[in-house]
This record gives structure tokens, C-alpha cells and sequence, in this order.
């Protein structure tokens, strides 16, 4: 059956001398692996750019009712980036975050809520040049709305530390690590209440980040490591 989808690419493949695997994140099929030939031919300089992770995409697929690879038979771009691929900071972002959204997908029974964050997210992440130094804070806490382990504000004077395994917070630091201290706690609580993380230092996002990022790693099974995060931490040094 030949198929339209539009998604996000997040994996590459070589396969053979000039076809390629693609892992394609849709709203309607999750992330789902195609094949697509000849793309590394000689001549095809301008194509392969097409397949690249980040991408959004437009295809043709003979999609396959069983596991089996489905073949491309055309993809074209379903947006253009106008600065992500010529800015390393958004490009360092923007890896990060498909690479967690990679892991994230595959244990949301929401797909095209969560496709549809995170195409919104990376669109937006194109076009501004405002709040970069915190977007994937506000990315992550916001996905974790669409993958059931929403954080819960109920801050207050007594209940002023943030325990990220239990997602709320507390009026005492949890016996693991992953809890925060009342400065960071306080940084969490502004965000879910005001949706603005201003005053942070660059020494607390970086904690913020990591620790968020443990966070996702204990509600996602089998998370594992993150090839990207060791360059966005190395832009807080």
C-alpha cells in the first residue's frame, strides 16, 4: 500500500552501496525504520541532504502491514530550517532533544500529541534567537506533560524542595539524587508557575539540564546515555 507520511527523522543507516535506513518519527505511526535507494549516488549531492537527522520530512512509503523494512518511493521536505543547520548552538539543542525525543516516543501511546510537540518545538527553535540558553529546560519540562510524568507545582513555604523521582515537591531532600536544592527547587517552581526561567545562572541550568535529564532516564526504561549531552554541557563551561 503506498502511503503519505510526514515526520521527523531521527536515525540514520547506510545500507548497501548508496541506500540508506531511515527511523522516521510520525504522529500517526510513531518512529517506524524505511529504506530509500540510491541516495548516495554520484549525482545525488543535492538528495542526500535530504536525509539527514533533524529533518522534517515528506514520503512516499510502500508501507508493509508486518515489521519489514518499507521502501521510499519519494521524500521531499516538508519544512526547511532557516537556521538550525548554520547555528551550532540550535543545532547542539535541537540533537539533544531529538535524540531524547527518540527514547521519549517509544513509550507514549500519544504519538501525534507528541510529534506535534516536538515538530512545534523545533519550528519555533528555527525562527527565534530569544531564550536559547534555556530552551531545552522548557522543552523538557513541557514534554513530560505528553509522556504521563507532568511535574506538579504545589511549592510553598514548607514544601520547597523538588523531588524529580516522585515529579513534585517536598519539605525534605529525598535519600537519592534526585533531588534539588531550594535555589534550583525555586527555579523549577518559577517555570511551571510563570513559564520564564530569569536569573538563572549558567552553573544552574547546567544542573537543572542534568538533573531533568535524570529524571527522564528513571520514568523511561532502558533511557541510557546521551550521545549529545556532553556538548550542550560543554556550552556552560
Amino acid at each position: 500500500m503506498l502511503k503519505t507520511v510526514e515526520g521527523l527523522i531521527t536515525r540514520t543507516v547506510k545500507y548497501g552501496e548508496s541506500s540508506m535506513i531511515l527511523d522516521i518519527l510520525s504522529g500517526e505511526d510513531g518512529i517506524k525504520s524505511y529504506i530509500v535507494g540510491g541516495i548516495r549516488s554520484k549525482g545525488k549531492k543535492n538528495r542526500s541532504a535530504l536525509v539527514s537527522v533533524l529533518n522534517l520530512v515528506k514520503i512516499e512509503a510502500y508501507v508493509k502491514s508486518d515489521d519489514k523494512l518499507s521502501r521510499i518511493k519519494e521524500i521531499s521536505f516538508s519544512h526547511v530550517y532557516r537556521s538550525i543547520p548554520f547555528d551550532v548552538v540550535k543545532s547542539s539543542i535541537a540533537m539533544l532533544l531529538v535524540e531524547i525525543c527518540r527514547k521519549a516516543a517509544k513509550r507514549s501511546d500519544d504519538s501525534r500529541n507528541v510529534y506535534n510537540y516536538i515538530v512545534k518545538g523545533l519550528i519555533h527553535l528555527d525562527n527565534t534567537d530569544e531564550g536559547l540558553a534555556h530552551f531545552h529546560i522548557k522543552f523538557l519540562i513541557g514534554l513530560a506533560k505528553h509522556l504521563g510524568f507532568e511535574m506538579t507545582n504545589n511549592y510553598s513555604e514548607q514544601h520547597h524542595l523538588f523531588d524529580l523521582k516522585e515529579g513534585s515537591f517536598s519539605t525534605t531532600k529525598g535519600e537519592h539524587r534526585l533531588s534539588l536544592d531550594a535555589e534550583h527547587s525555586r527555579y523549577i517552581h518559577q517555570y511551571l508557575s510563570m513559564g520564564s526561567l530569569d536569573g538563572i545562572t549558567r552553573s544552574g541550568r547546567k544542573v537543572i539540564l542534568t538533573t531533568l535529564i535524570d529524571y527522564y532516564r528513571y520514568h523511561i526504561d532502558e533511557f541510557g546515555e546521551l550521545k549529545s549531552l556532553d556538548v550542550i554541557l560543554s556550552l556552560y563551561d
